[in-house]
């Protein structure tokens, strides 16, 4: 009997499934790199022998030409480990500014989110004398007061 892992090899090996395999082996290889590069990409793909990486953030394309040559090193040991990755010509990124709007929107809805609890008391002293200011303190111990009940 053979085992699943042979199966799905075989499985995998087969011609219809090549893209799957092209995309597996791309995101093993951006899981191999060093976290320094790999946090910056959102996700890498093959076209015409050439391996595309999407970058998160603007800032990280400077970041990463300046690290290029270390990805195109560790690109040249990974091909001689694995036949998907072979032919293999050049390697291009860009910045996906929709996984750039998606990570700034999801940084606002956490900053949104996040509400802390009343540690004021509103047993405060007034003592000012202007009349002004002695009604601007008795305003903030009503909102003080009002977020204890909530």
């Amino acid at each position: 009997m053979k085992k699943s892992s042979e199966i799905l090899s075989h499985i995998f090996n087969a011609p219809c499934y090549q893209k799957y395999d092209e995309i597996n082996q791309v995101r093993h290889f951006i899981r191999l790199l060093p976290l320094s590069i790999k946090n910056g990409i959102a996700f890498g793909y093959i076209q015409n022998d050439i391996l595309f990486f999407a970058l998160k953030h603007p800032a990280f394309k400077l970041e990463f030409y300046h690290k290029i040559a270390l990805v195109k090193q560790l690109l040249k040991t990974y091909q001689k480990e694995t036949s998907s990755l072979q032919n293999l010509k050049d390697i291009k990124y860009f910045v996906t500014y929709n996984a750039y709007q998606k990570e700034r929107e999801s940084l606002q809805e956490r900053e949104s989110l996040q509400s802390y609890g009343e540690l004021a008391r509103g047993d405060f002293i007034n003592e000012t004398k202007d009349e002004k200011i002695h009604q601007i303190f008795e305003n903030i111990r009503e909102i003080i007061l009002k977020n204890q009940e909530n």
